[in-house]
């Protein structure tokens, strides 16, 4: 690594006289790292769920590698992590599991009592809890290792600089693609939600003037933009692109909360100058400069036309915190478990909130998500292990030098993501959780305990392997299921890999006693699993309809609409199973099926989507039921006009 002379007394920088050259095994670990990261973000920020799960695995297995392979790693690691952080991981981990059990204080979910009346579990979906907290122990290993590179300066420097490029690249190629083709009107990226994508731009922009600012105080105010050496410009020129790439995401919660953060972080950095009074001034007024290119880009094309709607989205969005916190309130000490969101949305889903909730992913509030999913308790729990991990890096932010900096910007950058957390669910993101994990884990400090009390913990490698063969068993299905393999047999397979292996078995229209012996076994571990999810009591009632159980698939088409009753997602499913089996139908599920059919036919398109259906249907009873249906519809519609 190259060094260049000392331009401000106390400071440093990527590249300063401070810095030593890198080992090559510290480079190869950095770059390792990096890439992980990148890949995660390229392959749509890892929200699939079986790229989430093996990214969990991927995320155990670095520090195994980087502790087996580097002797510096294994040095860093002997001072292991201090009870101040992993007492309440500890908690947390303990708090979220804990709605595996039915011991809360409104004891199990009502839902159980379909599957298990003496038993059951806090939570609605106990696959999906499982596998978050399996990727919570996977963010953990990441900032194991994250704070192993980090405990070196000149490591922990070169990390959020290299970071800071790639980020920069990965920009650049998303404007090219975004201009170049235009999909749609706001940029996504790889995150597939432009406000995702701004979070992640505002991050880069803070990161990028931390460089910027710091180049500022080395030369002492000194402006010239003639002797900007090559890491200041590059600085420079990656703050104009993520503040290109913020514009075109249209974001308005992310061009606010940016420039909240910035403004943070740049007085903060005046603070920290003292006396100078030149570099005051300096960065005062980039402060002044940035913060009105911010709201110039309320100007903007996209971002004003989406300002235009924002009584709107606020109403939508109004509608969907109403919904929640309701459901909130049904079970605040615990939640309905971690990943719960889908399940639960069908669940307070009416025809009234429909418009708003039926292709929703989150509740648009991270701080409402965090008390749904994991109730009051679960909440604080993730609330005080964040303030842990702040209290330490602001610490670190009254240090002089880039290692202050570093901490002022992700100080800044944390406000940054809770302020947009209030309005959208960016930090929900996969990708975004693994790079959190990173950049705190690299800032955050571990001191040795003090005799008497907890000791430190220092089985990071026999708790990377834990999480890695849990990722393994439960990722391998899922991953099997995406490739058209069949892993289902395993007994860790998650509810996602059973649905799958079900939906393959009835796409094929086996009809043979074993095939329908083994869909049947499936479709009961599945709804034993998540007795929540109507898709899952759909599955169990489309293979008891093939096996001839016609009882049996009448209560589970009943409990599908009960805990689902406006599923959307499953409506054409649905119904085609309810009209091709109409006349075996009991009157009460006729009549759930019925007022799914009327909500749907006053949705925008619904009359075509329903004629299509009935023309396609197969049974000479339910093909004229549904017709008969759709003209008297018709008909109130006319009458209603």
């Amino acid at each position: 690594m190259r060094t260049s002379k000392r331009l401000g007394a106390g400071s440093s920088s990527f590249g300063s006289s401070g810095s030593r050259r890198l080992k090559v095994s510290e480079g190869v670990a950095i770059g390792a790292l990096l890439t992980l990261i990148l890949a995660e973000i390229i392959a749509f920020g890892a929200s699939e769920l079986a790229v989430s799960s093996a990214f969990a695995a991927l995320h155990a297995l670095f520090p195994i590698v980087l502790l087996a392979t580097c002797g510096w790693a294994r040095n860093a690691a002997r001072q292991g992590v201090s009870p101040t952080l992993w007492l309440p991981f500890a908690i947390l981990m303990l708090v979220t599991a804990w709605a595996l059990t039915p011991f809360g204080p409104g004891g199990p979910h009502p839902v159980w009592l379909y599957v298990e009346p003496n038993g059951g579990a806090i939570t609605v979906d106990r696959s999906s809890l499982i596998l978050n907290l399996v990727r919570l122990g996977g963010l953990a290993c990441l900032f194991l290792a994250a704070q192993i590179i980090g405990s070196s300066e000149t490591r922990r420097r070169a990390l959020f600089w290299s970071l800071l490029v790639a980020l920069g690249a990965y920009a650049i190629l998303a404007i090219l693609q975004h201009v170049g083709v235009r999909a749609s009107e706001r940029m996504t990226a790889t995150l597939l939600s432009p406000n995702t994508l701004a979070t992640l731009m505002g991050v880069g922009a803070v990161f990028a003037a931390m460089f910027v600012t710091q180049f500022i105080q080395r030369a002492g105010g000194r402006l010239s933009l003639d002797k900007l050496p090559l890491d200041a410009g590059i600085s420079l020129a990656l703050l104009a692109v993520f503040a290109v790439a913020l514009a075109f995401t249209g974001s308005r919660g992310g061009v606010f909360a940016t420039v909240v953060a910035l403004a943070i972080f740049l007085i903060w950095q005046v603070l920290a100058q003292g006396k100078r009074a030149r570099v005051v001034v300096m960065i005062g007024g980039a402060a002044v400069l940035l913060a009105a290119v911010g709201l110039a880009m309320r100007s903007a094309d996209i971002t004003a036309a989406r300002l235009e709607n924002l009584d709107g989205d606020v109403a939508t969005r109004q509608t969907i915190f109403a919904a929640h916190w309701q459901a909130f309130k049904a079970s605040p000490w615990f939640g309905y478990g971690l990943g719960s969101f889908p399940a639960v949305n069908q669940m307070v889903m009416t025809s009234e909130t429909l418009p708003a909730l039926f292709d929703v992913r989150a509740t648009h509030n991270l701080y409402l998500q965090w008390l749904e999913e994991a109730g009051l308790v679960g909440a604080l729990s993730m609330l005080g292990l964040l303030g842990v991990l702040l209290w330490q890096v602001c610490a670190a932010a009254n240090k002089p030098g880039t290692s202050g900096a570093l901490a002022r910007a992700a100080i800044a950058s944390t406000a940054l993501v809770l302020l947009h957390g209030m309005s959208d669910f960016a930090v929900q993101a996969p990708a975004l959780q693994a790079l959190f994990a990173v950049g705190l884990g690299a800032l955050v400090t571990s001191s040795p305990a003090r005799r008497g009390r907890l000791p430190t913990f220092s089985a990071t490698p026999t708790f990377a392997g834990v999480v890695l063969v849990s990722g393994l068993l439960v990722s391998a299905p899922l991953v099997a299921a995406r490739f058209g393999g069949d892993l289902s047999a395993l007994p860790t397979a998650p509810a996602e890999a059973l649905a799958s292996s079900v939906e393959t078995g009835l796409a094929i229209g086996a009809t043979d006693q074993a095939t329908l012996d083994r869909l049947d076994a499936l479709s009961r571990r599945e709804v034993a699993m998540r007795p929540g999810v109507g898709a899952a009591w759909l599955r169990k009632a489309a293979v008891d309809f093939k096996r001839g159980d016609f009882a049996r698939a009448n209560e589970a088409l009943d409990r599908s609409y009960t805990v689902a009753p406006l599923h959307t997602s499953a409506f054409q499913a649905r119904t085609r199973l309810a009209y091709e089996h109409w006349s075996r139908l009991t009157p009460a599920v006729r009549k759930q099926v019925i007022y799914q059919v009327r909500v749907e036919y006053k949705r925008p398109g619904g009359d075509q989507r329903l004629t299509a259906l009935a023309n396609s249907i197969q049974d000479p009873s339910g093909r004229i039921g549904l017709a008969l249906l759709i003209v008297a519809e018709r008909m109130t519609k006319t009458a209603d006009q």
